[in-house]
Formats: C-alpha cells, sequence, structure tokens
C-alpha cells in the first residue's frame, strides 16, 4: 500500500474522530518527537492524541509531500485555549504497512498566549503570596502522606533541579526522586523567601536569550526545549499551589490565562500512558466545571 494511504487514515482520525487513533496503523514500538512531548509507544501516542484531539477545533493538511517511505505534510491547527492558527511540519515514515515514527515541528511557544516566562513569573508570585499566608505547615495537603510542608519543600526542591539544568547543568536522574525532595527541608525559616529567591533564579535562567529554544538533557535520556522546562516549571508551582492551599485551608486564586497554559500543557503530556506514579488516574468533573478543575481533574486531583 502506497504510503500516502496509510497516513491518509492517520490525519482522518484528527479531522474526523478528535483525534481518536482506532484503526490507523501505528506500529506497536511507534516512537514520536515533538516540541512538548515524545512517545516510545503506539499506546501512550494514541491516549495523548485522544485528549489533545478534543480541544483541536479545525485541522487540515495544506501540502504533502513523500519521498520512499517518508510523508512530509504542512498541517495548520486551532485548538483551544490558543487564539489564531498554528502551523506544523510533521516526518510520517511508513513500513510495511505501518507508520513506525513521527517527528512534529513547530515553535510551542505558540501554545501560549503571550510570553510562557512571564506566565511562569505569575505563577510564582501567586505561591510565594501563598506560602507567607500559610500557618500550618504540619497540615495534611492532598498528596497522599505529605504534609503542607512537604509540598513546599518538593515544590522549591524541584524548581532548584529544573533551574540547574536551565542553566545548562546535567542533573543526575536521582536528584529527581520525588520523595527525597519532600523530605529535605529546602523551605528553611522563611518558606515564602526562599521560594521567592529561587523563583528569582529560575526566571533568570530561563530568560537568558536562546534557552527557550535550547534542547536540554532530562530524565529518561530524554531532550527537552526550554519552552517545556518552563512550561513544567508553571504546571509544579500552580498546581502544587493548590495543594498547599488546600491543606493549610486558604483560598487560592489564578489567572485564567494562566490556567489555560498548564490545562494545555498537561493535556499534551500528561496521558494515561505517562502518569509514571507522578500523577493519579484522572477524575471526572461536571461538564460545566472550571478549567482549573477540569485542569486539577485530569492531574488526579479532587476539587470538591
Amino acid at each position: 500500500m502506497d504510503p500516502r494511504e496509510i497516513v491518509e487514515r492517520y490525519y482522518q482520525a484528527w479531522t474526523n474522530h478528535a483525534g481518536d487513533m482506532t484503526g490507523v496503523a501505528l506500529a506497536e514500538d511507534f516512537t514520536f518527537r515533538g516540541p512538548v512531548a515524545s512517545f516510545d509507544s503506539a499506546d501512550g501516542f494514541r491516549a495523548m492524541a485522544k485528549q489533545a484531539g478534543a480541544a483541536v477545533r479545525e485541522f487540515a493538511v495544506r501540502r504533502q509531500f513523500s519521498d520512499g517511505e517518508v510523508v512530509c505534510s504542512i498541517v495548520d491547527w486551532r485548538m483551544e485555549p490558543v487564539d489564531g492558527l498554528m502551523t506544523a511540519a510533521e516526518l510520517l515514515t511508513v513500513r510495511d504497512g505501518e507508520i513506525v515514527s513521527g517527528e512534529l515541528i513547530y515553535d510551542p511557544r505558540a501554545l501560549v498566549a503571550g510570553s510562557v516566562v512571564d506566565l511562569v513569573e505569575r505563577g510564582y508570585d501567586n505561591t510565594v503570596r501563598l506560602l507567607a499566608r500559610v500557618e500550618s505547615f504540619s497540615a495534611p495537603s492532598p498528596c497522599a502522606e505529605w504534609t503542607v510542608r512537604q509540598v513546599g519543600n518538593h515544590l522549591v526542591g524541584g524548581l532548584l533541579l529544573l533551574t540547574r539544568i536551565a542553566e545548562g547543568e546535567t542533573v543526575p536522574e536521582h536528584e529527581f526522586d520525588a520523595q527525597a525532595t519532600a523530605d529535605n527541608d529546602h523551605l528553611g525559616d522563611d518558606p515564602a523567601a526562599t521560594l521567592r529567591a529561587v523563583a528569582d533564579r529560575s526566571l533568570a535562567a530561563l530568560r537568558v536569550p536562546g534557552v527557550l529554544d535550547r534542547q536540554f538533557p532530562f530524565m529518561g535520556g530524554r531532550e527537552l526545549p526550554g519552552t517545556a522546562l518552563a512550561s513544567i516549571c508553571l504546571l509544579e508551582s500552580v498546581v502544587h499551589g493548590w495543594d498547599i492551599a488546600r491543606g493549610a485551608g486558604l483560598d487560592y486564586e489564578v489567572g485564567d490565562d494562566v490556567v489555560a497554559a498548564v490545562r494545555e500543557f498537561a493535556r499534551a503530556t500528561v496521558t494515561d500512558g505517562s502518569r509514571d506514579g507522578q500523577f493519579g488516574p484522572a477524575v471526572a468533573v461536571p461538564p460545566d466545571a472550571s478549567a482549573f478543575v477540569a485542569l486539577l481533574g485530569h492531574l488526579g486531583r479532587r476539587a470538591g
């Protein structure tokens, strides 16, 4: 069968079936590489496509070229909550009647309204103000078996690791152990001031010219672009900020555009095949739930 015929079914899944890849001939060991997410199995990619496809409002293949078993397509799409049309080049390799690999090439900064680093700064500011209001750091948090202080330690410790990566350091994988970051006292005597110092260091690293476009070594032998590192920082500060607020019994408000950026990144990167113990199973939310409640549910948290 002509590789273009195989690829046509792939694009029909995006245009007509909201990303549902059922019936698309993906090899079991299908690999995918993109600016914000990569996969090493068909199952992981199918889960991501189905979740991301729910947000796609328009999808079209503008041009297509083939060279042997490789099909290159120029695609346009619109996706909530991003304003405007996005364009990408996608390379799909077909072998023995199956798509064995894919590579998506586009500027991931189009996924957020405004500069992602500006959104990160606002997320940090919210959580710094929150830490200044916490009275009981020994209270239990929504994170299983962690106190509010342990969540704060984990947040600060994780942001330090991400900052070191953005600064150009190769961080040993064992340092990413979640329990270790929670148990080490990163907060000190003034948690808000400690987070402020780490946030300032993180922002300085992310604002170095060219950092958002660079590739950085990450866990599992992967590489991530600077935009993805920034998006992880944003997700960590917003979601763990909610964990802290919930445990401390405090209100926690996040701007709609910040929530939208985190939700879109989470949809693309946190799937049923890629939770790896970092996030619990998705929690169902009402159809009329707010974007923030929907985000929390996707990450395995119950807002009610």
